[in-house]
Order: structure tokens, then sequence, then C-alpha cells
């Protein structure tokens, strides 16, 4: 196999692997009411540790705007989420997980565990750390 290949095959790979995966969070996580946007808009919140205005948290899911509108009226109808108009510009809206959504994260993280251990069942940790390198690479070039 040349180069050219390669590359092919890696990134053919590397789309099946991402709709696979968001498919089975999405299956593990039917139960609870949440999808993967909604799980990954709660936990991007979670993570950022500071007040996220609706449109960066757009451009943090890699989403457009008009979309997360509706992933957060979705969220907010649940009591996952709230919006506050934000102090530093009245024109936006800042995004804030409730208790209920961090409740929720809480709950869904033993299910999102297990999906890991099952999914990553035999992989060494080498094996692993070369794929976070991978991933990051990836990331790192697409961000350029």
């Amino acid at each position: 196999m040349d180069e050219s290949e390669r590359l092919r095959a890696f990134a053919v790979s590397l789309g099946d692997v991402a709709r696979l995966w968001r498919g089975q969070i999405d299956r593990r996580l039917r139960p609870s009411g949440l999808s993967f946007m909604q799980w990954l808009t709660l936990s991007q919140l979670s993570r950022a540790g500071r007040d996220v205005v609706q449109k960066d948290l757009a451009a943090l899911v890699s989403i457009e705007g008009p979309t997360m509108v509706g992933i957060l009226d979705r969220l907010v109808g649940s009591g996952l989420v709230e919006r506050r108009v934000s102090a530093t510009d009245r024109r936006a809206n800042t995004v804030h997980l409730t208790t209920g959504g961090h409740d929720k994260l809480d709950e869904i993280e033993g299910e999102l565990q297990a999906l890991r251990e099952d999914m990553l069942a035999g992989l060494s940790g080498p094996d692993l750390e070369s794929g976070i390198r991978i991933f990051k690479h990836i990331v790192e070039r697409g961000r350029s």
C-alpha cells in the first residue's frame, strides 16, 4: 500500500469510527432522554468553567448558531440549562448548566464509561496514547 492509499484508508477509517462512536453514544443515552448533541453541549458547558456565550458554545460543539438554538431550547425545556443575559453584552445570552444539568451529566457518566470500556477493550496503554497523539495532531492541523 502506497502513501496515498494509506492516507485514504486512514481517513475512511476515521470517518467510520466517528460515525460509529456517535451512534453508540446516541444509543446508550436514549434511555436518559438525551441525544449525542445534547450531551455534547452539556459536556462542553461543564468543561468550559466560565460563562459561555451562545454563539461561542455553538463553535465549541462545531455546529451553526441556529442549530444550537434548537438544542438549547430543548435543554432549557428539560431544566438542564438556562440562558442569562450577558453581563458584558446585553445583546448576547450566556448559557449555564443548572443543578439538574450537572446531575444529568453525573447520571450518564457511568453509561459512557461503560461504552468507552466496551469499545476500547483490548487496546494497551501505548496504543491509546498513540491514538491520542494522532487525534491531537489532526485537530491541530484542522484548526490551523
